[in-house]
């Protein structure tokens, strides 16, 4: 047996290391310590565990065999190894994708499956909601971040777009969490939400990929469990039923690759207008992102940077918003830069910051900051 890792995304927790599956393919979970982690990364497929032994003890460690034996079936039990039975699925998912709206994957932890649940879900956001511009609105950026983390963020989206009339379509730019291949991804179907399929625009999205110097629609698992595209369209199904959705979730950092992105939906703006929503989260910042425990000066510069950023954004000045993230040094990190750099020539007018909250995560000594700002 050589076993092969799978791309795992790896939380670092008080209690260790902890690993999941970022397209969602294995529900399971598994804390493993530094010393274990290692260990998993040494699973390439290219050596049995045998070989791995021996490299180790080459290296100065003497390890039993059946210490790499445990490891390898945990890993696999909780299907985190490349297998037959894990590549059937993939090759089913595939499928799925390919026929149909995607499923939803964070249904039952992040919001109601059941339209009866899901409504008064819903109107709880809007019942915190700070008041916000009695007018329509051009643009929205709103947060990915769990939602019942930040009611009242998401609450002043959800009256912004309210008061917005319904658009043909809208454009919506996520975050990548898990790595792609090209600088941007999207998915060519719609999605299942609990209210129905919020559809997607297939020709709008065909025309897009023609502008492009890459394969649009490449990795649709990268985007099975995509929760800065699927808390989106869950949210804009409940606002604008009618409404057709292109969601493309941005993974490059590389200034010319947004920028060839962003004019490639300028053109395609012309003949097929939208409605920009950005979804993104702002400062990650505490243990959980390698920065040592949240103190009160940490929080004071993310708040600081947060608002900075969004105030930037609203005033127009999006370069300065880009040289400020730019700038960001190792205590903080904001994962709007490539979204925003791609809606920069697509969004005009002036834009108002209508609500913003810094979320503490107790548990891991961290917090993440969450921001809805309109465009008017």
């Amino acid at each position: 047996m050589k076993p092969k890792l799978r791309p795992v995304e790896v939380q670092q927790t008080p209690e260790g290391y902890l690993l999941s599956d970022p397209t969602g393919i294995s529900p399971a979970a598994l804390v493993l310590s530094p010393e274990a982690l290692y260990l998993a990364s040494l699973f390439t497929g290219e050596k049995t565990l045998a070989e791995i032994q021996a490299e180790l003890e080459r290296a100065g460690s003497r390890l039993p065999l059946e210490k790499l034996e445990e490891l390898a079936r945990a890993l696999e039990e909780a299907g985190f190894l490349e297998t037959p039975q894990i590549q059937a699925r993939v090759r089913s998912l595939e499928e799925t994708l390919k026929k149909g709206p995607k499923p939803m994957k964070h249904a039952g932890s992040s919001y109601p499956a059941d339209p009866e649940a899901f409504r008064p879900y819903f109107e709880t956001f809007l019942a915190v909601a700070p008041e916000v511009p009695d007018r329509a609105a051009k643009a929205l950026l709103l947060p990915h971040l769990e939602p019942r983390r930040v009611p009242e963020v998401y609450g002043a989206a959800f009256r912004a777009l309210k008061r917005t009339p319904a658009p043909e379509r809208v454009l919506v730019l996520g975050v990548a969490h898990r790595p792609i291949q090209t600088p941007a991804a999207a998915l060519a179907t719609g999605f299942e939400t609990p209210l129905g399929t919020l559809s997607a625009d297939h020709e709008a999205l065909a025309t897009l990929d023609a502008l492009l110097g890459y394969e649009l629609f490449s990795d649709p698992l990268a985007l099975l469990a995509e929760h800065s595209l699927e808390f989106a369209a869950v949210f804009l199904k409940a606002i604008w039923p009618e409404t057709r959705v292109l969601p493309i979730a941005v993974a490059s950092h590389d200034p010319a690759a947004l920028d060839e992105l962003g004019q490639a939906l300028r053109l395609l703006g012309r003949n097929h207008p939208f409605f920009p929503v950005l979804s993104v989260d702002l400062s990650h910042v505490g243990a959980r992102f390698d920065h040592g425990s949240l103190s009160a000066d940490l929080a004071k510069k993310a708040r600081e940077r947060d608002l900075g950023y969004l105030g930037d954004l609203a005033k127009g000045e999006f370069e300065a918003a880009f040289q400020r993230l730019a700038a960001q040094d190792n205590d903080t990190y904001i994962d709007a830069f490539g979204p925003g750099r791609v809606a920069a020539p697509l969004i005009e007018g002036e834009g108002r910051i209508l609500a913003y909250a810094l979320s503490a995560e107790v548990d891991t000594f961290s917090a993440v900051g969450a921001g809805t700002l309109a465009w008017y």
